[in-house]
């Protein structure tokens, strides 16, 4: 029971980190040093089942009620100060950047920074396609299309469930998807319209759940085979977003961006509060990896 107590507290501070825009969920499931078990219980869900469910169980509870419990500051963040909130996840973002780095530092090539330069592009891509879609975007009505692009967008959000350093709600948000999908699951809280606001959110949970095995599976083989290349690829990525989620900022027609003297000062501080967070945060993790390397090479 308290094993589980401290997974199901574990499982909270990760579903704290998928709601927000560049906090990684498996960067705190590393952190918390809970990822591994995560990854084997997965794996091993066919194998061990009860095993699995016991590790699985509390840390799903746990992330839906710290999911949940912030859906409602961030909403009335970006409703009353968006430039403010998106500076602060910004940060966040950018504060990962120079770890991520580490993983290719020594390992630069052409056709390394060529995968991270077209990977920027793709986010370039998408923004664009996002910004043009977003407008026609109405979960009030859910089609057949509707249906699959959620679907398809669930599928994208479970590489952060996966990759340590990747952000599931930034992805979300460069899918232009992260406030209609924050005002889905207030109205649920609220039991407003519920069995249409459920029907709206399950293709996400259905492409999210069934890709995290699909991507666990495409990550393990990229990282055994070409480890090098595909953080190269992580990398534009995740530099890639930071553009994306300050371009939908300023056009965003949800949340309108007004700009004085002091939101754009406190915006300042918050984007360097985001990367100071982050980055420290980052680095903890590596020391903490290191040590635990160091250790296990001491008995062997």
């Amino acid at each position: 029971m308290k094993k589980a107590l401290q997974i199901f507290l574990k499982g909270i501070a990760i579903g704290i980190a998928m709601i927000v825009p560049g906090v990684s969920g498996g960067t705190l499931a590393v952190l918390l040093g809970i990822y591994s078990d995560l990854i084997d219980a997965i794996n091993g869900i066919f194998k061990h089942f009860t095993k699995s469910l016991k590790v699985l169980i509390p840390v799903a509870l746990g992330g839906i009620i710290g999911f949940i419990g912030l859906v409602f500051p961030i909403k009335l963040g970006l409703q009353k100060c968006p430039l403010i909130i998106i500076s602060l996840f910004a940060g966040l973002i950018i504060g990962g950047i120079p770890q991520l780095y580490k993983k290719v530092k020594g390992k630069e090539s052409l056709k390394g920074f060529s995968l991270t330069f077209i990977s920027i592009l793709i986010m370039v891509a998408i923004c664009i396609v996002s910004k043009l879609t977003t407008a026609s975007i109405d979960l009030s009505h859910l089609t057949f299309g509707l249906w699959m692009y959620l679907l398809l967008a669930g599928i994208i959000v479970s590489i952060a469930l996966v990759v340590p350093g990747i952000s599931g709600s930034m992805t979300m948000m460069c899918l232009g998807l992260y406030a209609k999908i924050l005002d889905t699951i207030s109205e649920i809280i609220k039991f407003n319209n519920i069995g249409h606001n459920i029907s709206v959110l399950l293709p996400i949970v259905i492409g999210a759940i069934g890709g995290f095995f699909l991507i666990s599976f495409i990550m393990g083989r990229l990282l055994k085979t070409h480890e090098t290349r595909t953080y190269f690829s992580i990398l534009g990525f995740v530099i890639g977003s930071i553009g994306t989620i300050f371009f939908l900022t300023f056009t965003s027609t949800e949340y309108p961006v007004t700009l004085d003297v002091v939101q754009i000062s406190i915006s300042v501080v918050l984007l360097v509060l985001g990367f100071l967070i982050t980055f420290f945060v980052e680095r903890f993790v590596s020391k903490k990896s290191n040590d635990v390397l160091g250790e296990n090479n001491e008995v062997r």
